[in-house]
């Protein structure tokens, strides 16, 4: 019977935990700066699972845009994010007239 060592087999993916420095300092600006509220509802609008919240569900998709674009400078990135998430959102009926 073979035995498998999870945390060894994990490591080799992620060594440095699930969400890097990079991703929690994007995910934490565009939280203050779009008011993100508490809750589960952000989920299915980012597309990670349902069983995250608005906060965990943002810094898993702050990680995964991270992964596919490894060459990026961290501020030119937060704007591309929050322009995405912008768009990603629903938008209210009410409007500043």
């Amino acid at each position: 019977m073979t035995i498998i060592n999870y945390e060894e087999l994990f490591s080799e993916f992620k060594p440095d935990g699930a969400i890097s420095d990079d991703a929690n300092e994007i995910a934490n600006v565009l939280m203050r700066e779009l008011y993100v509220s508490s809750g589960y509802n952000l989920a299915r609008f980012l597309g990670v699972k349902r069983c995250f919240d608005n906060d965990m569900a943002l810094r898993i998709w702050v990680q995964k845009r991270l992964d596919v674009n490894l060459d990026y400078v961290i501020e030119d990135m937060r704007y591309q994010l929050q322009s995405e998430l912008y768009e990603l959102l629903p938008h209210s009926g009410y409007g500043g007239y």
